[in-house]
């Protein structure tokens, strides 16, 4: 059976020779100065359809403090750099989420039984254990690698619940919250920016494209802080030991401040985004401006970004006193990120553009509501609008004899649909 993967496919096979390696791996990890914390409540928050589960929090509970734990799922402890299975999840670079299939970065079959937090059996994971002070700032942090067991496998839905009601046997996540949301305030005073917005985003069941709308609820803002929390204290951790890795940056070119307009929260995050310097990976590390942070790096989807492996690589080798891949290497490994990583993207929009195209066909309503965000082209009628009811913008053809402004709120209808060309609409009272 060959061993090259086809990253077109999904579900691709993995040979059973590899499945004894990893597995073999796996045992031997365990035999290792891994510190168990199977004990502790761990919560596995994701949507319903995640299969890539790998990243778990918990409240360890003590005298007069409370310590969180993030845990990260850690394939670095599994499978080997630049074996197969790693050669090929360096050329995906990443997990792609299209409209009618997911196409992953490691074989689907490895990762619910082996590389996924599970509930079902100790998982490997590299933990983050983290005090803080009244304001929010650090008091002390560890880095383990470690064992856990998922106790709650929860969807953002349950976890909402579980925040808002925190009946006193469940409590956990409600003050996991609070602490986070602390941790925030702290992160805005250092010039973090936030941007909360539900978005929609097309998926196509049974050959129909379907809006699903994300919320942009407390679990989820829970979640968001404590793995921008993670990729912070390990950007610090590699800076101090003079660990390569690749870190995430963010250019200092924010210009909007003066643009703001506090009643037009949809405009006001569309300006933040549009202005806010562009993001890429570098072996150097320098501010993510935008987090407020003077460094930062991805390490909490080391099952979907390989960036992110390559930090848990790195220091899970650091930890067991191993050689370092060199920084050379990594700067390979940046640019072939950057690169791939850009394709990636742009395939996942160019496959939204299509989506949005058969939606607005397939759409019984004729007439919309939207916000105008932008003009980019206003001689040829080329604009960014913004649907109001569904909760996402694109780039469309607006006919109109009026002036229209950029905020202004009104009613369009299509005119034409063409799947490969932009979508036409017109001004409708």
């Amino acid at each position: 059976m060959s061993e090259k993967f086809n990253i077109e496919k999904e579900n691709v096979p993995i040979t059973e020779i590899q499945k004894l390696k990893i597995k073999n791996n796996y045992i031997n990890n365990l035999k290792k100065g891994i510190k168990d914390l199977s004990h502790l409540k761990t919560y596995t928050i994701d949507d319903s359809d995640t299969l890539e589960v790998d990243d778990g929090i918990s409240l360890e509970r003590n005298s007069n403090f409370y310590k969180l734990w993030i845990h990260i799922a850690s394939p670095a402890l599994l499978i080997e750099y630049d074996s197969d299975i790693d050669r090929n999840a360096r050329k995906q670079i990443s997990s792609i989420y299209l409209s009618t299939t997911n196409i992953y970065m490691f074989p689907s079959d490895i990762i619910d039984k082996i590389l996924s937090l599970s509930s079902k059996q100790k998982s490997l994971s590299l933990s983050l254990g983290v005090t803080f002070n009244n304001d929010g700032s650090i008091c002390s942090s560890e880095i383990v690698q470690s064992l856990v067991k998922s106790t709650y496998k929860l969807t953002y839905e349950e976890a909402d619940e579980l925040i808002d009601y925190a009946p006193r046997e469940e409590d956990d996540l409600n003050i996991i919250y609070f602490i986070l949301e602390k941790r925030k305030l702290w992160r805005k005073k250092l010039g973090a920016r936030e941007i909360l917005e539900s978005y929609g985003k097309i998926v196509i069941n049974n050959n129909k494209p379907y809006l699903k709308v994300i919320e942009q609820t407390i679990s989820r803002n829970l979640i968001s802080e404590a793995m921008i929390l993670y990729g912070d204290l390990l950007a610090n951790y590699t800076k101090k030991y003079n660990i390569p890795v690749p870190y995430r940056v963010q250019e200092n070119t924010f210009k909007a401040s003066n643009n703001n307009n506090s009643e037009n929260i949809i405009l006001n995050n569309f300006i933040v985004k549009k202005n806010m310097g562009k993001t890429y990976y570098s072996s150097i590390p320098s501010a993510h401006v935008s987090l407020g942070l003077n460094s930062y790096l991805h390490a909490t989807s080391p099952i979907r970004r390989y960036a992110d492996l390559l930090v848990h690589y790195q220091i899970n080798r650091f930890l067991n006193n191993q050689s370092l891949i060199s920084k050379k290497e990594i700067d390979n490994n940046i640019k072939i990120i950057n690169n791939i990583g850009r394709q990636n993207i742009n395939r996942y929009r160019e496959d939204q553009k299509i989506c949005i195209n058969k939606w607005f066909e397939n759409n019984l309503v004729k007439k919309f509501k939207v916000m105008l965000l932008n003009w980019l082209n206003r001689n040829n009628n080329i604009c960014i609008l913004y649907f109001l009811e569904y909760n996402f913008s694109t780039i469309c053809n607006l006919k109109s004899k009026l002036e229209i402004t950029v905020g202004d709120e009104f009613y369009i209808e299509n005119t034409t649909f063409n799947y490969k060309d932009i979508l036409n609409f017109k001004f409708v009272r």
